[in-house]
């Protein structure tokens, strides 16, 4: 005889949730990585620009505003790259959530496949018992 898990359905549901959940937290760790590195990227070329600013000499007032309204360009994408990383890794946080309760469901499903697992062999060695114990009586008795 051969254990089946009543629950078994079950399982399977909750493991597809939790690689499902799995893949989402990837995606959005991707996102934040990806918003990471364009931060940086824009760090950097603010930086350049702003230490280039005060080397160089401008022919014009219109080169020196142009110059000017490029690097304040730059900050205002740095700001909205910053307010995007933050609502990303609220999304992680809440993500992470996620998949540590839909982990905790499969788990507490595992638990009780390995009780009715358990239950299952305890009557099989009980029903082994009785069948052995039948034999010895009817070989006794002859």
């Amino acid at each position: 005889m051969k254990f089946e898990f009543s629950l078994e359905s079950v399982l399977k549901v909750r493991e597809h949730e939790e690689k499902v959940q799995k893949q989402k937290l990837a995606e959005k760790l991707n996102k934040k990585k990806h918003l990471n590195e364009l931060k940086e990227r824009l760090k950097r070329e603010l930086e350049n620009h702003i230490s280039e600013n005060g080397s160089s000499a401008y022919e014009n007032l219109h080169d020196l505003q142009r110059k000017q309204q490029y690097i304040n360009d730059l900050h205002d994408k740095v700001q909205k790259v910053n307010s995007s990383l933050a609502s990303v890794k609220k999304a992680v946080d809440q993500q992470r959530d996620k998949l540590a309760d839909v982990h905790k469901k499969r788990h507490i499903m595992e638990k009780v496949k390995e009780g009715e697992r358990e239950l299952f062999l305890e009557e099989m060695t009980r029903q082994q018992r009785k069948v052995m114990d039948e034999v010895a009586t009817q070989t006794f008795s002859k």
